[in-house]
C-alpha cells in the first residue's frame, strides 16, 4: 500500500471511540502529509468534518515545517478559515486557534509571503504593564481560573506560584484568555499585611501574563483571612457579677464561673481589616464590615453571567472556629438585589464561599436551608474550598429530570503548608471552561513544592475506564 493509500483507512480510526487510536491515527495523517509534502491534497473543508485532533495536528504540521511547504493561496486560505470557524477556536482548550496564528505568522516570516492585507512584519509582542488596561476578550467561550486556600506566606512564594501557574495555563493548557478569577477564601495563612502584599503581588504577576480587571476578581474571605491577634483585642476581660448588659451566647466567652470575657463588636468587626485592605487594593472598591452587606455581586454581560460572592467565615474567631455559616440577612440583600436587576434575570448565576456544606469535621456549614433560596433564585453551580482537596457533587431542590439544582464545584488547596496537605490530595486547582451549556472543570494537581502543574485524572469514568483529568456538567 502506497502512503497516500493509507489516508482514508486513517481517517476511520480518527473516528475511533478509543482516545488514543484517534489520536495516534491523526498523527500519522501529518506525519504522511510531511513525507509527501502535499498541503493542498488535504484543505480544510475536508478536515471540518472529521475529528479536531486532526485539524491540531495538519496546523502543526504547517507550523513547524514553513519552510518545506509550497506556500500559496490555498494554505493560507485553510488557516484564515480555522480563525474565523467558532468550533475549531472553542475546541481544545484554544489549541487550534493558538496553533492557526502561530502558523500564519512562521509562513510570513520563515516564507517570506505575506497576505495582501498584512504588509509588515509582524512585531515583536512587548511586555505588558502590571495591569493591562486593554478590554477582555469578547467571546462566548469563557475561561474561570478557580484557586482556593492559597495560604501565602512570603514574597517568595508570590514569585514561584506565579511563574509555576502562568507557565501551566500557557505552556500546557495553551489558555487564550482568562475571564475570571475566583479566589474563595484563605488567601493568607494568618491575615497579616505581608501575607497580603505576598498575594498582591501575586496577582500581580499573574496579570502581566493575563488580562484582568478589577471586576474580573472575585474575592471571599475564609477563615484564615481573619486577624486573631485583632479578634483577641476585642474581648475584655470582665468579672461575671460587674457586667450589667444581657450576655448573648456566641457573643462572650466564659473563663470561669465568675469570669468572662465580653467583646467590643464595633472592635470585633476589625478583625476582617486585612482582608479588607487587601480587597480594597485588588477590586478598587472597599469590602464592608457590617455583616448583612457582606456580599458581593460581579455581572459579566457579554457572557451573560453573575457572580455572587459571601462570607462564610463572618462567625469565626481565635475561640470558636467552627461556626461557619451564611449570614441570612446578607443572602436576603442579595438575592433582592439580583430579583430587581432585569439583566440579571436570565444570567447563569454561580456563587462562592469558602466553607464545605459537607465534611467530617465541625467547621462545615451546618445550616444548609439557605441552598433552597439560591435553587429558587435560579443559582446553577457553587464553588467553594476550604477541605483541600478536590470535590464534586450535586444538590437537588427538585426531583424532576430537569429540577432546580446546583452543581458543587470545589477546589483543593493551591498552596496551604506541606503538613496541611490530606493524604493522597496534593496541591490542587480548577480551571472551568464554559463554551454555550456545558461546563468543563479542569483539575490540575502540583505533586512538588518546586514542581510544575499537571493534569489529575481523578474523575471516574465508570467501571473499566480510566480517570480522566476533568469532568463535564451539563448547564
Amino acid at each position: 500500500m502506497k502512503l497516500h493509500e493509507a489516508i482514508p483507512e486513517l481517517i476511520k480510526l480518527s473516528q475511533h471511540k478509543n482516545y488514543f487510536i484517534r489520536h495516534m491515527a491523526a498523527q500519522t495523517i501529518a506525519q504522511i502529509q510531511l513525507i509527501l509534502v502535499i498541503p493542498r491534497s488535504i484543505n480544510f473543508d475536508q478536515y471540518k468534518k472529521y475529528k479536531l485532533a486532526e485539524v491540531v495536528y495538519w496546523v502543526q504540521s504547517v507550523l513547524k515545517n514553513a519552510k518545506s511547504y509550497e506556500v500559496d493561496e490555498e494554505v493560507i486560505t485553510s488557516l484564515q478559515k480555522i480563525l474565523k470557524d467558532e468550533k475549531s477556536v472553542a475546541g481544545n482548550y484554544g489549541y487550534i486557534l493558538n496553533y492557526a496564528i502561530k502558523a500564519l505568522e512562521a509562513i510570513q516570516k520563515e516564507c517570506n509571503y505575506y497576505n495582501y492585507r498584512l504588509t509588515q512584519p509582524i512585531a515583536e509582542s512587548k511586555s505588558q504593564p502590571d495591569i493591562p488596561s486593554s478590554q477582555p476578550i469578547k467571546t462566548s467561550l469563557m475561561y474561570i481560573l478557580h484557586l482556593s486556600d492559597l495560604h501565602f506566606g512570603t514574597p517568595d512564594q508570590a514569585k514561584r506560584w506565579s511563574n509555576q501557574l502562568a507557565s501551566d495555563l500557557q505552556n500546557e493548557l495553551a489558555i487564550p484568555h482568562l475571564d475570571a478569577l475566583i479566589l474563595s477564601g484563605d488567601i493568607a495563612n494568618k491575615s497579616t499585611p505581608a501575607e497580603y502584599a505576598a498575594a498582591q503581588q501575586f496577582l500581580n504577576e499573574l496579570r502581566q501574563e493575563f488580562t484582568l480587571k478589577p471586576e474580573q476578581i472575585i474575592i471571599v474571605p475564609g477563615n484564615h483571612d481573619l486577624n486573631w491577634p485583632l479578634a483577641k483585642k476585642a474581648y475584655q476581660l470582665i468579672d461575671r457579677d460587674e457586667y450589667e448588659g444581657q450576655l448573648k451566647p456566641g457573643e462572650y466567652i466564659e473563663e470561669s464561673a465568675s469570669v468572662i470575657r465580653v467583646r467590643d463588636e464595633e472592635k470585633y468587626k476589625q478583625r476582617f481589616e486585612h482582608f479588607c485592605n487587601f480587597y480594597q487594593a485588588i477590586k478598587t472598591q472597599p469590602y464592608p464590615l457590617e455583616y448583612d452587606q457582606q456580599y458581593t455581586l460581579d455581572h459579566f454581560p457579554t457572557q451573560n453571567l453573575l457572580i455572587l460572592g459571601l462570607n462564610s467565615a463572618w462567625q469565626l474567631d481565635h475561640h470558636d472556629k467552627s461556626r461557619a455559616s451564611i449570614n441570612m440577612n446578607a443572602l436576603s440583600n442579595a438575592l433582592t438585589a439580583i430579583r430587581r436587576h432585569p439583566d440579571y434575570k436570565n444570567s447563569l448565576k454561580i456563587a462562592v464561599w469558602h466553607h464545605p456544606l459537607d465534611s467530617a469535621w465541625e467547621d462545615r456549614i451546618k445550616d444548609q436551608s439557605f441552598m433552597e433560596q439560591l435553587a429558587v433564585a435560579g443559582f446553577r453551580l457553587f464553588l467553594h474550598g476550604h477541605v483541600h482537596k478536590a470535590e464534586t457533587n450535586l444538590y437537588r431542590y427538585d426531583m424532576s429530570a430537569n429540577g432546580r439544582k446546583l452543581d458543587r464545584i470545589c477546589a483543593g488547596t493551591f498552596g496551604a503548608p506541606t503538613q496541611e496537605l490530606n493524604p493522597g490530595y496534593p496541591w490542587q486547582y480548577n480551571l472551568l471552561k464554559i463554551s454555550e451549556n456545558n461546563l468543563t472543570v479542569y483539575t490540575r494537581r502540583r505533586e512538588e513544592l518546586n514542581g510544575a502543574w499537571k493534569p489529575d485524572a481523578r474523575w471516574l469514568m465508570g467501571a473499566g475506564q480510566n480517570p480522566l483529568p476533568y469532568y463535564e456538567i451539563s448547564l
